[in-house]
């Protein structure tokens, strides 16, 4: 009757946990216990896996502003948060904690895991025991999980198996490139698991398909023991940014035939990058000539998949006028023109540099382009004919003096 009102004080604990915890930012996603059993008065060691689920970790943000022309544009993004853990600690319940009360453990990106062990004493008193990890969370749910310890108790805990996903996801993801991630998965419980199967469900709706095989299986995964499988992605310029959730379901069969299922995620973090080009070249007049005044114009074009904000371009001629021209912000497949008033030099071809500089969500950006302009010497030629004509007048009139005098 002990064993089974413990066995059912087990099941309540876990339930209430579970309720308590309902979709929660970090959740305990496996535990192991050295050695498995404990002797009366001894030390051991507990040691958990902490994962960030990322099912709560975005924070969507809107923005309304002046675009390009007269119209205002609204965008809405989704940025990653990630969890941090102020303290984790170990309540004994009956053992005593030598070493582990974790405080300050950081920052847990989207899908990121982090392990932890605590040093512990058995009690004197035989038995199962069920110490609690407790997480805290800032600005989220505590997490409070049961683990429990068997100290020499001849009612041993029946063993089960434990699959932790440890996840390996890159920083950031660009739409239009390929990426890739993997999973490791770990049986960190006391005993076999059977069948084990994983599905990968890329989210089509956001632009993202698999490479790699969507499915795989795994007949046995002996306790201890870990599988790892490497994915391949590839996303599309249309890809939404923000952070995307890969699900990722797992199922495997106990010893004693029971199927376990539940699902796991993969946060992606998908931002656009800018990128800049020259659309088009062109000056007024379209032949400058040496001393003379005319407009440089330079279409600046943003190839890329994020605005390009703070755009300025330089040139380096030396010419005299205005060398900087400040464009703003380019959205992508847009350009915008940057004008440079200048007065001509000396006639020639003249080499120059143009440098672009702007900001994207990833940082600052430059890049430069080596191009040419022709000067033309000044035309002469309205001055030619005016001195003709002028030395045909004064014949003229010279000719016109003599003859009246003659006359």
């Amino acid at each position: 009757m002990r064993t089974c009102a413990v066995i059912v004080s087990i099941l309540i604990l876990l339930l209430a946990a579970h309720a308590a915890a309902q979709e929660p930012t970090v959740v305990v996603t496996g535990y192991t216990v050295t050695p498995e059993v404990l002797m009366p008065g001894g030390q051991g060691t507990i040691t958990v896996n902490l994962t960030n689920t990322a099912r709560q970790a975005t924070r969507t943000e809107t923005d309304t502003y002046a675009g390009t022309g007269t119209g205002t544009r609204t965008e809405t993004r989704s940025t990653a948060i990630n969890a941090f853990i102020e303290s984790v600690y170990l309540k004994g319940e009956g053992l005593k904690v030598i070493s582990g009360d974790y405080g300050d453990v950081g920052e847990v990106g989207p899908g990121q895991s982090v392990t932890l062990t605590f040093l512990v004493r058995a009690p004197e008193e035989e038995g199962l025991y069920f110490p609690e990890v407790w997480v805290r969370v800032q600005g989220a749910r505590s997490v409070k999980y049961p683990v429990p310890v068997n100290v020499n108790s001849r009612y041993a805990l029946i063993a089960q198996p434990a699959i932790s996903v440890m996840r390996t996801a890159p920083d950031r993801v660009v739409p239009g490139e390929t990426f890739s991630l993997s999973l490791l998965l770990q049986n960190t419980g006391l005993s076999r698991a059977n069948d084990l199967s994983v599905q990968v469900s890329p989210p089509n709706a956001t632009s993202i398909v698999s490479l790699s095989p969507e499915h795989y299986y795994v007949e046995q995964l002996e306790p201890g023991d870990a599988v790892r499988f490497n994915l391949s992605f590839a996303t599309d310029r249309r890809t939404p940014t923000g952070l995307q959730v890969i699900p990722v379901s797992l199922t495997y069969v106990t010893p004693e035939a029971a199927k376990v299922a539940r699902t796991e995620s993969v946060g992606v973090q998908v931002t656009g990058q800018a990128e800049m080009g020259i659309a088009s070249l062109s000056t007024d007049p379209v032949r400058p000539s040496a001393g003379s005044p005319f407009t440089l114009i330079i279409r600046i074009e943003n190839t890329g998949t994020d605005d390009a904000t703070s755009v300025r371009a330089t040139v380096d001629l030396p010419f005299e006028g205005t060398k900087e021209a400040f464009v703003g912000t380019i959205e992508p497949d847009n350009d915008a023109p940057a004008v440079f008033n200048l007065r001509a030099g000396e006639a020639g071809d003249r080499p120059y540099t143009l440098v672009v500089a702007w900001r994207d969500d990833r940082g600052a950006h430059r890049m430069t382009e080596d191009l040419g302009i022709a000067v033309e010497a000044p035309d002469r030629t309205p001055l030619v004919v005016g001195a003709f004509v002028l030395i045909a007048a004064a014949v003229a009139a010279v000719w016109w003096l003599r003859r009246r005098k003659e006359e």
